[in-house]
């Protein structure tokens, strides 16, 4: 399985904003896109030890091929409204992908 996170910076004070844009993107991306094979989501904001500016929308996918193709869908028209709708919100050159394999810890049952 792997964790797949967005991470990216928000403008001081425009946090809710750019959440509030974010959610509405989410809900659209798990209705009609790939992303409806994830298993789990979340987001989170920096709180303590990293800047309340620094957001991170988080998706665990069974393989990295279901995670290619939920990405490729984010060219359709319906998504590019979104992304512009939610551009003025990023810090320019802050965003990009972090994906995580996760594993199980030996001798773990």
């Amino acid at each position: 399985m792997y964790a797949c996170q967005w991470h990216l910076d928000v403008p001081f004070g425009k946090q809710g904003e750019a959440l509030k844009v974010m959610a509405e993107w989410g809900a659209e991306k798990l209705r009609s896109s790939g992303f409806r094979k994830v298993r789990g989501t979340r987001v989170m904001a920096g709180h303590v030890g990293a800047s309340a500016s620094h957001v991170v929308d988080e998706y665990l996918f069974d393989t990295l091929a279901d995670f290619e193709t939920a990405l490729g869908d984010m060219g359709e028209e319906r998504f590019r409204k979104l992304a512009e709708r939610l551009a003025p919100y990023i810090v320019p050159g802050s965003q990009r992908w972090v994906v995580w394999r996760l594993v199980e810890p030996k001798g773990a049952g």
